[in-house]
């Protein structure tokens, strides 16, 4: 069971998401913004990167150094190309398009979880 922080500004993905974490067994930790998450002991970031700014992913890696990040996105190709500083400096383990299926979402957790270790 890892302990997941999920950031993701569209609240029917987020609830989507964290029900299949949950299914899964891991412990979700869900906000909108990630000013809005407390800094606590977790295993694995989940964040919607588009959405993110500059400001708040160096936020994040400075409250979670270390910790694994999948990023989401919908615009995959053009708002966060593979090797982009915004990927590099936030850490990411894996991105994913969305919308993703739950296995690919859950393979990919189970693959940062593994980096881990």
């Amino acid at each position: 069971m890892l302990k997941v922080v999920l950031i993701e500004e569209d609240v029917a993905m987020q609830a989507l998401i964290a029900e299949w974490l949950t299914q899964a067994g891991h412990r979700v930790e869900s906000s909108r913004r990630a000013a809005a998450v407390p800094a606590v002991d977790v295993d694995l970031l989940i964040v919607d990167l588009p959405r993110l700014r500059v400001a708040d992913a160096l936020d994040v890696r400075a409250r979670y150094p270390g910790v694994p990040v999948i990023g989401l996105s919908a615009q995959l190709a053009r708002s966060l190309p593979a090797g982009s500083e915004r990927a590099r400096s936030l850490g990411v383990a894996a991105l994913l398009s969305k919308p993703c299926s739950a296995r690919e979402l859950l393979s990919a957790v189970a693959d940062a979880a593994g980096s881990r270790h």
